[in-house]
């Protein structure tokens, strides 16, 4: 039996520990802390992803249900309580807690001995049915917390202004999980049509798909759900802090696609359809219950992006003329970044793709260092990009979307990318994300990028794999960039997980709260941060 030393990884850079199946904390531990913690750090950092991607099953002794797409892996919660320094703890504190969230939808799972009961967003098999947080079919007989919900993570639903918050989870489905703010458990999924009272509404959110990113401004929240069939279409709402939703538009469409992410200026909405097509008017879906197998895999070079620019001053509510369309040479997208108004112009950055392929690349196989056959590829992913749709007042039909900068993909590429807040709608200088430098079989260092010289500064430790940074500004800073990054990250070799905090002025490392040995958060998605 190959012990632990004995495993070869990819690049001597270990990250297995990472896609495991991993053991919730659900008692508060206290994390060894190195450095000191900013003063102005006071609050709770919210994390969200997989942590286990197998189900031992009880009627089959030694076999167990298994999901091979790392956007399937069952959901598990993070919590971070962070605490400035005090006379009692002169550096700080760090206490950390976990909990799965999908054990009832595992139970599921086990009492149908690993028989399908649920969409996935990787291919089947007919053996081993991938189940997913993405998909997971909403049925009302079901156990009310049996979903699989853990892309993003709103300490503060509907919207940073509420009042009356919640802990929310979302995902790339028309379903949200409502978790317990201090145990993390789910306590009950719930969709965005049961939010509507109008009934004309609700048909119009009805559809299976929505973006596990939201868009916000001024407490309130903005979405869409995808409609398919022979009435295909995008509707988008908002939800404001009272939790009154609004239809703002219903867009027609003779395709649709896997939109994970919007953007939102003062004066407009705008929905990208880049390209990763569903078939058959999204029927495809509905028959093959997975997101992979519904997709058009083959890329058209010749396919335009469409971007449908909605005014948000309610005049397209009830007319879609009022709706422009500017057209672009095709990519693809997870995350937008930000947006804001220029003139009468939009300014939109993403990370971009060359195209869609990265779907099908993001296995569980292909991102463990253990089991994957090279690196990951830079050449391969996105890169921040800059897109100005101009002139959107007086633009009639069929405008024509410019790119106005883009970062190299090799040295600059950027996933889960994230920017000071404040500047959230507004012009901003400097956005965060995690890069690949080609060093692991995943993402292996952060990286800031000055949007307007492009270049960019880096961290990284040798066989540390860090996650989506998290900005908190400095209130007495005077730059945008004075404020630090928070970011978990696994150091493979130690086998165990730690929160760094960095200073996002100069990429050095401000402290660090390490965790035990063999105490490991999942390599997820996305976080949150709540301030006292």
């Amino acid at each position: 039996m190959a012990t632990e030393k004995s495993i070869s990884h990819v690049n001597n850079w270990p990250n297995a520990a990472g896609f495991g199946d991993l053991k919730d904390t659900t008692t508060p531990i206290s994390l060894v802390l190195t450095g000191k913690i900013p003063s102005y750090v006071n609050g709770s950092l919210f994390r969200t992803g997989p942590g286990s991607y197998t189900v031992p099953l009880t009627n089959k002794p030694g076999q167990s249900f298994k999901v091979y797409h790392w956007f399937d892996g069952f959901s598990q919660y993070h919590k971070f309580d962070i605490s400035p320094p005090s006379s009692e703890y002169p550096d700080g504190k760090v206490m950390y807690r976990s909990t799965s969230g999908s054990e009832a939808l595992k139970k599921e799972i086990d009492d149908h001995n690993g028989s399908p009961v649920s969409s996935s967003f990787a291919y089947r098999d007919p053996c081993k049915t991938k189940f997913a947080k993405f998909f997971t079919k909403y049925d009302q007989n079901c156990d009310t917390t049996a979903a699989n919900v853990s892309v993003t993570i709103n300490p503060r639903f509907p919207s940073p202004m509420s009042g009356d918050s919640e802990l929310v989870a979302k995902t790339d489905a028309n379903m949200l999980l409502r978790l317990n703010y201090e145990t993390l458990e789910p306590e009950e999924r719930f969709t965005w049509t049961s939010l509507s009272t109008d009934d004309i509404e609700k048909a119009l959110l009805s559809g299976p798909i929505s973006a596990a990113h939201s868009c916000f401004d001024d407490g309130v929240e903005f979405n869409y759900v995808l409609n398919f069939g022979k009435n295909m279409a995008y509707t988008i709402f908002s939800l404001d802090r009272n939790r009154k939703l609004k239809v703002e538009a219903v867009i027609p469409v003779s395709r649709s696609a896997y939109i994970h992410s919007f953007f939102l200026t003062k004066k407009y909405i705008v929905v990208c359809l880049w390209q990763a097509n569903f078939k058959y008017n999204g029927l495809a879906f509905m028959w093959n219950r997975n997101v992979l197998d519904s997709m058009d895999r083959k890329w058209n070079p010749n396919a335009k992006t469409e971007w449908f620019v909605i005014p948000r001053d309610g005049s397209a509510r009830h007319d879609s003329s009022k709706i422009k369309v500017f057209k672009s040479d095709p990519f693809f997208s997870f995350h937008s970044i930000n947006a804001y108004d220029d003139g009468d112009d939009i300014v939109l950055d993403l990370a971009q793709f060359k195209d869609h392929g990265i779907l099908w690349d993001l296995t569980v196989e292909a991102l463990r260092s253990d089991t994957a056959t090279g690196v990951l590829d830079p050449s391969k992913l996105g890169s921040y990009t800059r897109w100005r749709l101009p002139g959107v007042s007086t633009t009639k039909q069929d405008g024509v979307a410019v790119v106005e900068a883009q970062a190299s993909q090799s040295m600059n590429n950027i996933e889960l990318p994230t920017f000071n807040p404040s500047k959230s709608l507004a012009k901003h200088k400097y956005v965060y994300g995690i890069n690949s430098d080609g060093k692991s079989s995943f993402f292996d260092r952060l990286l800031k990028i000055d949007v307007d010289t492009l270049e960019a500064k880096f961290w990284t430790e040798n066989g540390c794999t860090p996650s989506e940074p998290l900005f908190v500004a400095d209130p007495n800073g005077k730059d945008e960039d004075d404020g630090v990054l928070l970011t978990v990250v696994l150091d493979g070799f130690q086998n165990r997980s730690m929160l760094v905090i960095l200073d996002a002025k100069t990429m050095k490392e401000v402290c660090r709260a390490t965790m035990p040995k063999d105490k490991i958060v999942g390599l997820g998605f996305h976080g949150s941060v709540l301030l006292k």
